[in-house]
């Protein structure tokens, strides 16, 4: 049975739909995240006694260096400092586990590409062939044309579970729960009405290959 048969893509994760004049509904995965700043540490001080003996030595306990603050997107702005998604370790593997942890970190992805606009990494772990993933790639790039930005949507997998397919790759059933979601114009406005939050069932078709993991396919359980 295809996949075409399995699933229905209106997903409100998957693929934002399309309206007149180039306008774009994005109902999307969105996992706020991002870059670590840093800023300089206080400099040693001087100890008295160190002063009276003409020697300086630096503090014993010097000042942390702090991490830049993730800010969620509103109608102010974007998201800043969103932390950018890290793929597992066992995630590397040709295993059930490895199916499962890899597909929970692509919609982390998806989410990351929906906050920034980033969909470079979104687009390695796709296969070309996946008409659905390039379609979220194209999508996600018109939701943030013209000065637009995101805010919501953050996605949550709670559940996912693999099992083998009849060709070789493997069928990774999630949970996905995403907050609503709001497209703002220039001016923080927004360029929609909301999407709604929403709690569905999906289904990934990933594949091992010399790279690593690749999603094939994916869409929402009818």
């Amino acid at each position: 049975m295809t996949l075409q048969n399995l699933f229905t893509r209106r997903a409100f994760w998957s693929r934002p739909q399309r309206l007149s004049a180039g306008a774009v509904v994005v109902a999307g995965s969105l996992l706020l995240a991002g870059c670590a700043g840093s800023s300089p540490a206080d400099p040693g001080t001087t100890s008295p006694a160190a002063s009276e003996s003409g020697t300086s030595s630096a503090s014993a306990n010097p000042t942390p260096t702090p991490s830049a603050v993730y800010k969620p997107a509103d109608a102010s702005g974007p998201a800043q400092n969103v932390p950018v998604p890290v793929l597992p370790e066992v995630a590397k593997t040709e295993t059930k586990e490895g199916a499962e942890a890899f597909t929970k970190y692509w919609f982390s992805v998806l989410s990351y590409a929906y906050e920034t606009g980033d969909t470079a990494s979104l687009s390695k772990f796709s296969k070309a062939e996946c008409s659905f993933c390039q379609g979220l790639v194209n999508d996600i790039g018109a939701a943030w044309a013209e000065g637009k930005w995101i805010s919501g949507g953050q996605i949550e997998i709670p559940a996912a579970t693999a099992k083998p397919a009849t060709d070789g790759s493997m069928q990774v059933i999630l949970q996905v729960l995403q907050k609503e979601l709001v497209i703002r114009n220039q001016d923080g406005s927004p360029y929609q009405e909301k999407t709604a939050a929403t709690n569905t069932g999906s289904v990934a078709m990933v594949r091992f290959g010399d790279a690593g993991w690749v999603v094939d396919d994916l869409g929402l359980i009818r």
